[in-house]
């Protein structure tokens, strides 16, 4: 699968391959009521025939490199899987050797929340409260009337409101009333500084590290040409099945219903502004920015710790920014184009353990937990996005603003769940590891609210050879949604929509 030209991108959802870039963005969750009329919804939005209907977006090329009015695409909860193919093709799709793929997607996001550090205010029980909640009744304690996931992308906020009328217009209209009906949506829009759109809240640049898929049509150096991406990038490439799945994977099975599609963490997540910008003007020994920089790993334009560990250099450009190494210990996965000074950060003493962007992908840092290639198998696809206002310090209490989207792999197992659990939420993540706080946990979600473990509510990080302490580490994101899902392949839905799975 890591040949393009076995690649079918008719039939694999577009975002998986590739982000649209679209600046306004419609998350909706929908609540079945009706199988067969959703059925009829899901075949409409499969073939794109419904008199002005709309489609799901696949990864074929747009043409002549013009973005469309909008994109499509969609997912599937576990419990609405089973609402359309029915128990007994759940049941045999997980039981055709789809364990390693299926399982976790089947136990489901409040099941899993213990382990994924969804406890305290992020536990389930006060998940979509924030506001986008829409249905008649309450959430439900486990998730069950949500069953369809769809993500709209549009140019401009009028098509957000033209398109999402239009797609509530295919909704088959039943005797007990829609088939389908949305029980919650939250709308996303850019956040720009300096012109740039690419920020999300706590200041940072964002978008800077998606994994590069093995040879596919997107990361060709003729297509980056075409869009105006640089292709001087020295990370090594991820293989296709870790983001499709695949039949031809090495540590995976799955049954052909699954195939070209993928699994998918929805979340909702949202970020006290507030409590942060507290955090990096506690300590008087360190400015605020440098605190935001060692918390990240990054300064806030985007440029790497162990590239530039004293300031911004806006003149790096856009590759610098990907083009770099932890230990630089590897030669044969050293960058050559890395800026600054290449010698190895093994000690952090440049960019902290602790860092997010390290505890994310951790590169070439073999002394991490499980990772020994190069951080390939964990690799994960973030299709997220800001939501609600720039934060002004002098607003009221309670507003709304965070980070929602997909976070997507072929195995939530070796991926989503593994990087949650192993890396983000776990303290002392490397070994052997000389900093004082163990490495902590991720400092952007801060220690679970029952961890009153004093190693991991300390923010320790090198200062001109000195470890420097800042104590008080609180949550800074809180969990207020999530779900797994299955982004099937178009083929996949066409046998959805028939309430079949192939043979």
């Amino acid at each position: 699968m890591s040949n393009s030209n076995q690649i079918e991108m008719n039939d694999i959802q577009g975002l998986i391959l590739r982000g649209y870039n679209f600046p306004h963005i419609r998350y909706i969750i929908f609540s079945i009521k009706d199988p067969d009329g959703a059925k009829q919804f899901c075949a409409d939005l499969a073939s794109g025939s419904a008199p002005g209907g709309l489609s799901i977006t696949s990864a074929e090329p747009w043409e002549n490199m013009q973005k469309p009015d909008y994109c499509l695409n969609i997912g599937f909860t576990y419990f609405g899987l089973e609402k359309l193919i029915g128990k007994v093709n759940s049941k045999t799709v997980k039981d055709d050797s789809s364990a390693e793929v299926f399982l976790a997607f089947k136990k489901g996001a409040i099941n899993d929340s213990a382990l994924m550090g969804d406890t305290g205010e992020s536990a389930p029980a006060n998940w979509w409260k924030n506001g986008g909640w829409i249905a008649k009744e309450a959430p439900s304690t486990d998730g069950s009337e949500l069953h369809i996931q769809l993500t709209l992308f549009t140019l401009t906020p009028e098509n957000r409101e033209k398109y999402y009328s239009d797609l509530l217009g295919m909704i088959a209209q039943m005797p007990s009333g829609p088939a389908v009906v949305p029980a919650y949506y939250q709308d996303s829009d850019p956040i720009t500084v300096d012109g740039n759109s690419d920020y999300v809240h706590f200041g940072y640049r964002d978008s800077l590290s998606q994994p590069r898929i093995d040879d596919i049509l997107w990361n060709k150096p003729k297509m980056l040409k075409l869009m105006g991406i640089s292709s001087i990038d020295d990370r090594p490439k991820v293989p296709l099945d870790r983001f499709v799945i695949s039949k031809k994977a090495k540590d995976y099975n799955a049954h052909t219903l699954l195939v070209n599609g993928t699994f998918a963490a929805f979340r909702l997540l949202y970020q006290d502004e507030a409590k942060f910008n507290a955090f990096i003007h506690s300590n008087s020994e360190t400015s605020p920015e440098l605190m935001a920089a060692k918390i990240c790993g990054r300064w806030r334009d985007g440029t790497p710790l162990v590239v530039s560990p004293n300031k911004e250099d806006k003149s790096l450009g856009e590759p610098s920014t990907k083009n770099f190494n932890f230990t630089n210990f590897n030669y044969l996965k050293a960058s050559p184009n890395q800026q600054g000074d290449q010698s190895s950060d093994e000690l952090a003493l440049k960019c902290p353990y602790a860092a997010h962007i390290r505890r994310a992908n951790p590169r070439d840092d073999i002394n991490v937990t499980d990772n020994d290639d190069n951080a390939e198998t964990h690799r994960i696809l973030r299709r997220a996005s800001p939501y609600g206002p720039v934060y002004d310090p002098a607003e009221k209490p309670g507003i709304q603003r965070g980070l929602v989207g997909l976070f997507i792999g072929a195995v939530l197992d070796f991926q989503f769940r593994f990087v949650t659990k192993a890396w983000l939420e776990r303290g002392g993540f490397r070994n052997p590891d000389t900093s004082p706080n163990r490495s902590g946990v991720d400092p952007i979600f801060g220690p679970q609210v029952e961890d009153t473990s004093p190693d991991n509510s300390i923010f320790a990080y090198n200062k001109k050879g000195t470890y420097i302490e800042t104590p008080n580490l609180t949550r800074f994101v809180r969990t207020d949604g999530s779900l797994y899902l299955f982004l099937p392949s178009i083929s996949g839905l066409k046998f959805i929509s028939e309430g079949k799975i192939p043979a």
